[in-house]
């Protein structure tokens, strides 16, 4: 899932704005395949195991001492749209984990602070990502 231009999530009780992506992804970090001996394909396919990363990418206008560090947890919350008005709104919600904060320098682009972070279930079978209507 990517969320363009979420304008700012929370994490915790901090704000994050200047957003600037919203990306979502998942992966498989378990994956079994099976084949019959009937032929060359597969017959069965599962990933009982798997991982959502999660990636906030903001550009940064004033340094912030208080920033996301590694290990920090807590729910990141953003809202989003198809447009500027309130119509078709819904907010994400994911339990999180930061696991990296990195941060680049341009001249074009200026600061850009990249936070990565896992995301975790409460209890390993439910989806950490939540999406409801605004």
């Amino acid at each position: 899932m990517l969320v363009l231009n979420p304008s700012s999530v929370t994490f915790g009780s901090a704000t994050w704005s200047n957003v600037t992506a919203l990306v979502i992804e998942r992966a498989a970090q378990k994956q079994v395949t099976e084949w019959s001996d009937n032929g060359p394909h597969a017959v069965l396919a599962d990933v009982p195991e798997q991982v959502v990363k999660v990636r906030v990418v903001s550009e940064v206008v004033s340094g912030d001492p208080n920033g996301p560090s590694t290990g920090a947890s807590g729910v990141l919350t953003a809202t989003t749209g198809p447009n500027a008005s309130d119509a078709l709104r819904r907010v994400i919600s994911i339990a999180a984990v930061v696991v990296g904060v990195s941060y680049e320098l341009s001249q074009k682009k200026g600061a850009v602070r990249t936070v990565d972070l896992v995301a975790v279930s409460s209890d390993g079978a439910s989806d950490p990502v939540s999406v409801t209507d605004a």
